[in-house]
Formats: C-alpha cells, sequence, structure tokens
C-alpha cells in the first residue's frame, strides 16, 4: 500500500460492470476519443500503450502545458484496475524528483456491480503538488475529465464488444455423464422445474449441422429462441467440449454463443466450465441478473444431475 499522500482530480460512476468500462477506456478508441476533446491532446510515444510498462505520453493543454508521464505499474483484479503514470517532464524541463504519479483507477462497486472511475495525483512532499498547482489548473482538468466521462458513456452504449461471463463446478458424475445430460436440454427444464412451461423441441433449421441435436426453447406462443450446435470435440478420457449459437432469425438472446467443457478429474467427478458473451455496453443491473440467472440455473443442473437422478435414468 503507497505511504504517498495523494490529492483526487476527479472522479464518477458508470452504470455497466467494470469489464466493459476497462475494455473501452484502455483502447485506442478512448484515446483517439481523448484526442479529439478542444484545447487538449495527447500523443503516444511510439510502441506505447496504456497497459505497457515503460510506455510514454506527452499530454497537451491550455496555455502551452505540457507535461510527459510514463507507465510505472498497471494493476487488474476482480475489484479494480489501476493504472500509474510517472510525471518525468514539465513544459520540457526535466523534473528531477520524479516524486508525482497520476493514478488513474477503476473500481467495482460490489453493491450493484457499476463501476467508480478515480484520477488523482500521489506525492511525497506538499511542495510537489504546489509545484504542479502553479502550472495546472485543476478546474480546467476536472471540466476536461468531465467532457471526456460524457463522451466515454455514449461509445460504451455505442459499442459491439462482447463481455464473458465463465462459470465453473465439478459434478460428482463421469465427463461423459455430464456431457451427455447437457446436450439434451429437456434436462435443463427438468432441473429448473420449468418444463410444464418451457416446450424444448429438437429440430434443425435450415443451415444447421443435422449430424447434432439442435433445439429450440418456445416460452410461449411469441418467444421461440433456437441454438444450433457448431462444434463437438473430444480428448479421448480427457475432456468433451461443445458449442452452440443463437440463429439469427430467433427470438432476441443476450447469450448468443455458449460453450460447454467437461473435464475428467476422476472416473466419476469432472471439472464444468460454462463460458457466454454478453453484450459490452448492457448495464450494470441486467448483467448482475443474466450472472445470476445464469449461476442458478447450472447450479439447479448440477445438484439434479447428483442427486436426483437414480441408476434406471436414460439420457435422450
Amino acid at each position: 500500500m503507497s505511504n504517498k499522500k495523494s490529492k483526487q482530480i476527479y472522479i464518477t460512476s458508470f452504470g455497466y460492470p467494470i469489464d466493459s468500462v476497462g475494455t473501452i477506456i484502455f483502447s485506442n478508441k478512448a484515446y483517439e476519443l481523448f484526442c479529439e476533446i478542444k484545447d487538449f491532446h495527447i500523443k503516444k510515444f511510439l510502441g506505447s500503450d496504456w497497459t505497457i510498462i515503460g510506455s510514454g505520453f506527452i499530454f497537451y493543454g491550455p496555455n502551452n502545458l505540457n507535461v510527459v508521464f510514463t507507465v510505472t505499474n498497471f494493476e487488474k483484479n476482480d475489484f479494480n484496475v489501476i493504472n500509474y503514470f510517472n510525471i518525468t517532464y514539465l513544459n520540457g524541463n526535466v523534473y528531477n524528483n520524479n516524486n508525482i504519479d497520476i493514478v488513474l483507477s477503476l473500481i467495482k462497486n460490489t453493491d450493484d456491480n457499476t463501476t467508480i472511475m478515480e484520477c488523482k495525483f500521489e506525492f511525497q512532499k506538499d511542495s510537489d503538488l504546489l509545484y504542479i498547482q502553479d502550472l495546472i489548473n485543476f478546474s480546467i482538468i476536472k471540466k476536461m475529465f468531465s467532457n471526456f466521462c460524457n463522451n466515454l458513456k455514449m461509445l460504451i452504449r455505442l459499442s459491439k464488444d462482447s463481455l464473458a461471463i465463465n462459470q465453473s463446478f465439478t459434478i460428482r458424475k463421469n465427463y461423459k455423464e455430464a456431457f451427455n445430460f447437457f446436450y439434451n436440454w429437456n434436462n435443463y427444464s427438468k432441473s429448473l422445474k420449468t418444463d410444464k412451461i418451457w416446450k424444448i423441441i429438437n429440430e434443425n433449421e435450415e443451415k444447421d449441422n443435422k449430424e447434432y441435436k439442435n433445439y429450440s426453447i418456445i416460452v410461449n406462443e411469441n418467444i421461440k429462441i433456437h441454438y444450433k450446435v457448431v462444434s463437438i470435440e473430444e480428448k479421448q478420457d480427457e475432456n468433451i467440449e461443445i458449442v452452440y449459437r443463437k440463429t439469427g432469425n430467433s427470438y432476441p438472446a443476450l447469450n448468443e454463443y455458449i460453450k460447454l467443457s467437461f473435464f475428467k478429474i476422476e472416473k466419476d467427478l469432472c471439472y464444468f466450465l460454462y463460458n457466454t458473451y454478453l453484450p459490452s455496453n448492457i448495464n450494470s443491473s441486467m448483467f448482475q441478473i443474466c450472472s445470476n440467472y445464469l449461476y442458478y440455473c447450472n447450479k439447479k443442473c448440477k445438484n439434479f444431475l447428483e442427486n436426483e437422478i437414480n441408476n434406471n435414468y436414460k439420457f435422450c
């Protein structure tokens, strides 16, 4: 933990998951967006990038202000993403003390899965901060960040990137038996006790591979979702992987791609990995609902497979 003093420059919140914000803010799209701001400009040194330690940048601002800063550290985990920049030059002069860092942080709000963004100075002596304040008008910098973040939120809304959801369980069954269970989608509805509500039919649409079992879920007369098998790959006595994709002519569903993987641990024990993608511009509330619901479904299927199926159960 840093023992430096700090001075907050700007803080705001985004109604999107931290991975959505991080994907955009550390991308060339955000860099180009920042460069469009009037009176401000950032130039990258050749080969530099926001997440590469040693990368250099020049910031140009009003009144002939120019600041050279270098990436000194980049941290990322499930809770936050932190980028540290050390100021090395101010207005063309070597800043010998090298005691001031610009710290850009993305922090996950665990209450509602939104994201907090904070930018601050970290310094060792008050004189370092006073030196910066003599050259930089903080109110102008705050306005710059405010305009940038408003445009960034619009950029996220228009983004076509994807956001991964990965969930995993161990299942007390042979990996092939677990695969056979999940390959029959009627077992999902039985596990969730929705078999009286959902109508799941095994059907192939025009471009489906007829070698596989492709399924449609009919929730009511107006909602039909069709998933086709893209591939099934097996490494004998190791694992089986199946990939589904929602067809374009079925009712809209968020998770257009699903991959299920089953890895053998022991004869009657396997590792199950569920992978899907949601749009990166999904709001935090909907992302949390989807993630929790998928966990609920996978957990119910695991419990049903392990505990409620007797030895006479036959897979379809």
